[in-house]
C-alpha cells in the first residue's frame, strides 16, 4: 500500500466503530457503564473520549493541515478536556448519537481526500511530522484501541460470576485475584 493512501481497513473500522460501539453498549446496566476503571476512566468517559477527539484530535488536525503550511500541533490533555466541555452531563445515547452522525459525515469527507491532500504535513509538539494520512490510520487504530479498552472494562464485571471457569482465560485470574471478592 501507498504510504500516502487510506488503507480501506482504516476506513471500514472507522465507518463500523459507532454502530459497533452501540451494539456493545447497548442495555449495559449503568453500573457498569459509570465504574471508573484503575485509572478513573469509566466507559461512558471514554465513550466521551471518542466523540471529543473526533473533532481536536482528527478532523481539526487534519484540516489545519490541509489549510495551512505546516502548522504546529499541540497535544491535548484528555481528561481535562471531559471536564471543560461538560461531557459528564451528556448521556451515553447522545454521544453514541452525535458521533454516528458526525463519523458518517467525516469519513464521507475522508474518502474525497486526494493523494497531494493525504501527503501534507503538520508538526506535532510530541510525535513530530505528521500527515492527513497518517492521523487517519490512526485514529482508526485509536477506536480499536479504545473498544478493546471498554470490551475489558466489560470483562472486569464477569469475573466475579465466572466461579472455576477463570482457569480457561489466564486474565481473569489476575482480575480475581486484583479484586475486592479474593479470598487471600
Amino acid at each position: 500500500m501507498d504510504e500516502h493512501a487510506i488503507s480501506p481497513l482504516a476506513l471500514a473500522i472507522l465507518s463500523a466503530a459507532p454502530a459497533t460501539l452501540r451494539a456493545l453498549l447497548d442495555g449495559l446496566p449503568d453500573e457498569v457503564l459509570h465504574a471508573p476503571n484503575p485509572e478513573g476512566w469509566s466507559i461512558k468517559d471514554v465513550v466521551a473520549h471518542l466523540h471529543d477527539t473526533e473533532g481536536i484530535a482528527f478532523t481539526e488536525r487534519i484540516t489545519r493541515i490541509l489549510d495551512e503550511d505546516q502548522p504546529f500541533i499541540r497535544s491535548i490533555d484528555p481528561p481535562a478536556r471531559l471536564r471543560q466541555y461538560g461531557y459528564g452531563e451528556r448521556t451515553l445515547g447522545e454521544l453514541l448519537d452525535d458521533l454516528a452522525a458526525r463519523r458518517q459525515e467525516h469519513v464521507a469527507w475522508l474518502r474525497t481526500l486526494s493523494a497531494g491532500q493525504l501527503q501534507r504535513t503538520g508538526q506535532h509538539d510530541t510525535a513530530g511530522p505528521i500527515t492527513p494520512a497518517e492521523i487517519i490510520h490512526q485514529w482508526a487504530y485509536h477506536d480499536l484501541a479504545h473498544t478493546r479498552q471498554i470490551m475489558e472494562m466489560a470483562q472486569a464485571h464477569l469475573v466475579d460470576g465466572m466461579g472455576s471457569t477463570r482457569t480457561f482465560y489466564p486474565e481473569a485470574q489476575v482480575l480475581w485475584a486484583n479484586s475486592s471478592l479474593d479470598p487471600h
